[in-house]
């Protein structure tokens, strides 16, 4: 939750310090906060009456992690943690109400049984009794009915047929009380059944169905007694999750080298060797992330012109640039030797490429949709980041637009944007010259023969190459390509070099008539009449050969 007031995030940097500077506190709360789990989930399962057993246990275990997490916010002698500790509530009358009521280790549903723990029901204990120590009571009316008629072999047992049943052998049956009745007789003995049975059988075989409904019946009153403090655990759910997030903040701020910002209400923004947090985890071993400086400053630098070759590292350096002010602004520590951030308000982007089929919209036509909204709604305390504006249509189109659009972020009255403005577009570079709050800035590169070497450093000055056929030749396209490509843009650049940008006195850019022709350039029959022209040695040439040399152009030119 980025925050755009300076006291509360600077109350969250107080918290992620401690926690960097006491590390047997943080190391503690750690493990108390990874007892916990999901509170706010399981609290807001209990709100729909859709909680099982084992997550009231896992609220039993949440809950009794929050005493000690209170004592050593307010013990720990840092001021926003004892607010921290001074918000929370470690409700134990509903840790007693669990511990009392709920089994240690239910099952997940109520409808398994074995949910509530004895003691809290009697009826409940008494067909638990019944259903669960049959064969005690079973032992104990046949040894008790074996004394009273003196028959030693007599045996209780139990059949579908007729269910419990007394078994007498045939040798002890004039023993057999007038009370019992006689239901079968076999060979060797006869069966009877008593009263006291049948009682007892009606008893076992409804008490598993009485036993689950009492214990669901016992589950619904204790979710219901729970929802009471469905608030108090809310609170309790927020403030360890602000916990848990400071104190990561904390820990990957040691982990990764970041450094506490300097937060304030100018409108500055300085940072000193930052760098991206995700690309340097993924470099190679042993190779260390090449930092760079960028200052804005609305009244002196307020929009840095970014040119250089492709891969150099331009969008690079504008992700971290955002990234390392949004990470301040949500009261972490920065990769950044060090940052003074005067409080942005909005970050504005307009990255990437992508369209929108469906609609109808392209490629540009998305850019310029978020471009003009970015135009729309700027203010003196936003930070816009431009990459490659203008890319998805003609190149003086293209130049013509991104021109327009630093001309006006540079005008706008009374919301000087900083603004970092990445591009291709040399021609650009001249705007700096025009406008006085513009500085041209390239990502550096060491040509060496015929490879290039990125610096990926980010230094004042335009760039006048993209090195775009070097990065095409990395990827893999055929040498022949390559060849053409060159030979295209030796070509491109000579012809480019009669058309001029002309400053005209409103400071508007005009250009001299001229039309490249792409298919004359790249017409083989002109290739081929240039060729002959160029062998030709015309200090030697007499008149007639001339003459000859200028019919044979002729008829290469009619044979086509």
């Amino acid at each position: 939750m980025p925050l755009k007031e300076r006291e509360p995030l600077l109350e969250r940097q107080d918290v992620v310090h401690f926690f960097t500077e006491k590390r047997e506190p943080a190391a503690e709360a750690g493990k108390l906060i990874g007892t916990i789990g999901d509170l706010e989930r399981l609290i807001s399962k209990v709100a729909i009456r859709r909680i099982n057993p084992r997550e009231l246990v896992q609220l039993k275990r949440a809950m009794l992690a929050v005493d000690p997490l209170v004592t050593l916010c307010k013990f720990s002698g840092n001021e926003n943690l004892k607010m921290i500790g001074d918000q929370m509530n470690s409700c134990p009358a509903l840790i007693a109400l669990l511990e009392k009521t709920i089994h240690p280790d239910p099952p997940a549903l109520v409808s398994k049984g074995g949910v509530i723990c004895d003691g809290i029901s009697a009826d409940l204990d008494e067909l638990r009794q019944i259903a669960f120590s049959g064969k005690d009571y079973l032992l104990k009316v046949q040894q008790r009915e074996s004394e009273r008629t003196g028959i030693p072999s007599l045996k209780i047992s139990f059949n579908n047929v007729f269910g419990y049943y007394i078994e007498v052998t045939n040798s002890h049956k004039s023993k057999v009380p007038p009370e019992w009745t006689r239901k079968q007789t076999l060979v060797n003995a006869e069966r009877y059944i008593t009263e006291e049975l049948k009682v007892y059988e009606e008893k076992i075989l409804g008490a598993e169905e009485k036993i689950l409904a009492i214990e669901e019946q016992l589950y619904n009153d204790l979710v219901i007694k729970i929802s009471e403090y469905i608030s108090p655990v809310q609170l309790n759910a927020n403030c360890i999750a602000r916990l848990d997030c400071l104190l990561a903040f904390a820990n990957v701020a040691l982990e990764n080298n970041y450094t506490r910002p300097l937060l304030d209400d100018s409108l500055l923004l300085d940072i000193k060797d930052g760098r991206h947090p995700v690309l340097e985890k993924q470099l190679p071993p042993g190779e260390s992330y090449v930092a760079n400086d960028v200052f804005l400053d609305p009244d002196t630098q307020q929009i840095l012109i970014i040119t250089g070759p492709n891969m150099s590292g331009k969008s690079a350096l504008l992700r971290q640039t955002a990234l390392i002010v949004l990470m301040d602004q949500i009261g972490s520590f920065g990769p950044a030797r060090a940052a003074t951030i005067g409080i942005v308000d909005k970050i504005f982007t307009r990255v990437g490429a992508s369209d929108k089929i469906s609609s109808g919209e392209s490629t540009f036509m998305v850019e310029m949709n978020e471009t003009a909204s970015i135009l729309n709604n700027l203010s003196p305390r936003s930070l816009v980041i431009l990459d490659e504006i203008g890319r998805g249509t003609s190149t003086y189109d293209g130049i013509s637009i991104a021109w327009a659009i630093a001309d006006y972020i540079h005008e706008h009255q009374g919301a000087r944007a900083k603004t970092l403005f990445a591009t291709h577009y040399h021609e650009l570079n001249e705007i700096a010259a025009v406008l006085g709050r513009i500085r041209n800035y390239h990502v550096s590169v060491k040509e060496t023969g015929q490879k290039i070497l990125f610096l990926r450093k980010l230094v004042p000055g335009g760039s006048e190459h993209s090195f775009g056929i070097h990065v095409a030749k990395m990827a893999g396209m055929p040498s022949r390509t390559i060849q053409k490509a060159n030979q295209m843009l030796s070509l491109l650049e000579k012809a480019h070099s009669n058309a001029e940008l002309v400053k005209t006195a409103s400071g508007q850019a005009e250009k001299e008539a001229f039309q490249l022709s792409f298919f004359k350039l790249d017409d083989p029959l002109l290739e081929q009449i240039r060729e002959e022209i160029l062998k030709t040695d015309i200090n030697t040439l007499t008149p007639v050969e001339a003459l000859m040399k200028l019919n044979d152009i002729k008829k290469l030119i009619t044979k086509h």
